[in-house]
């Protein structure tokens, strides 16, 4: 069996500068590094993780808990996450709630029971949610995408009402006036903040109108249901703003069924930039979101509290998006 020593002996190093290397620390000089390396490859030894964490004090271990695996909102956003911790020689053990609080609240108790140094969790929508398990939680924990009243825990989040309001501008700016919006349920703060991003400028405009409110879930039936209500509701509408790709795409199924055509008949603005956005044809006009970054945003934050800066002030990331113009809006010769 290689151990550390016969490393060190063939490398012609200290013992302690292999340890280094093993644990990637910085003050090992490249040449040593990289003697070091060719060695540990030559001799095919491979570190003993426990004994690892047991001397550093750490698992290397860390909980993700997301409200649904499969969904494509969250791909890019597991990606960022894994990828970072990678990097950082961390394992990741990925959990689904389901969408479900008592699921997601059995989870974090299953993990607080297990070795871990953190979670970062992106909460479901709940109001049974179970406060004190979160107030609880001893080692660091990260919350991504959404806020959870009541719990103070570092927090990265997106700009959805300035997203919101960007988007709605665009279309008001290509001369648009009759834009309903296709909404998520009030009690998810994230599409709340969206509607309030879309009718605030409405109302720069003096366009707002309670009869052009739309709500459902987030599903793609959800938006095919709303956009064949707004049809069938409103006489002429220029464009419509789904807050969520989802929604657009089941919005833009229904308005297909009426025979009308985007963008001439009608705009779509989505929200959130789904990898399938830009291959629709005609492709989606959107508010993009760096889920990838925000990911990385998030694994910073965590390791920084696990590496011991515990006593820092929580910490608050709000991350703007980006408007995404493709096909979808009918795009004005004033606006040009």
């Amino acid at each position: 069996m290689v151990t550390i020593k016969d490393i060190a002996r063939k490398s012609g190093v200290s013992v302690g500068t292999v340890s280094n290397v093993i644990n990637n620390l910085e003050s090992v000089k490249s040449k040593n590094k990289e003697k070091v390396l060719q060695v540990i490859n030559s001799l095919g030894y491979k570190p003993n993780k426990i004994a690892a964490s047991l001397s550093r004090k750490k698992t290397m271990n860390v909980g993700l808990i997301v409200p649904d695996v499969s969904s494509p909102f969250y791909s890019d956003l597991i990606k960022g996450i894994s990828d970072t911790l990678e990097i950082n020689y961390y394992n990741i053990f990925l959990c689904s709630s389901n969408n479900n609080i008592e699921k997601e609240e059995k989870i974090i108790s299953d993990l607080l029971s297990m070795w871990i140094d953190g979670i970062i969790l992106i909460p479901v929508y709940s109001k049974k949610r179970n406060l004190q398990l979160l107030k609880n939680i001893e080692i660091p924990v990260v919350i991504v995408n959404r806020e959870v009243e009541g719990i103070k825990k570092d927090i990265v989040i997106f700009d959805n009402f300035g997203g919101a309001f960007e988007a709605t501008r665009f279309l008001i700016a290509n001369n648009h006036k009759i834009i309903p919006i296709l909404s998520g349920p009030e009690l998810s703060k994230s599409f709340e903040e969206r509607f309030q991003g879309w009718k605030a400028a409405m109302e720069e405009s003096d366009l707002f109108n309670d009869n052009l409110i739309f709500r459902g879930n987030f599903s793609v039936e959800a938006g095919h249901r709303m956009m064949l209500e707004v049809l069938n509701r409103i006489d002429k509408i220029d464009a419509v703003f789904a807050s969520s790709d989802l929604i657009a795409l089941g919005a833009l199924s229904a308005i297909d069924e009426y025979n009308l055509k985007v963008p001439d008949d009608i705009s779509v603005v989505g929200f959130g930039d789904i990898y399938l956005s830009k291959f629709l044809k005609p492709s989606l006009t959107t508010i993009r979101r760096p889920f990838y970054n925000i990911g990385k945003t998030a694994v910073s934050l965590l390791l920084d509290r696990i590496s011991g800066n515990k006593k820092k002030k929580i910490t608050k990331f709000i991350i703007k998006g980006k408007l995404e113009i493709r096909d979808s809006v009918k795009i004005s010769e004033l606006s040009e």
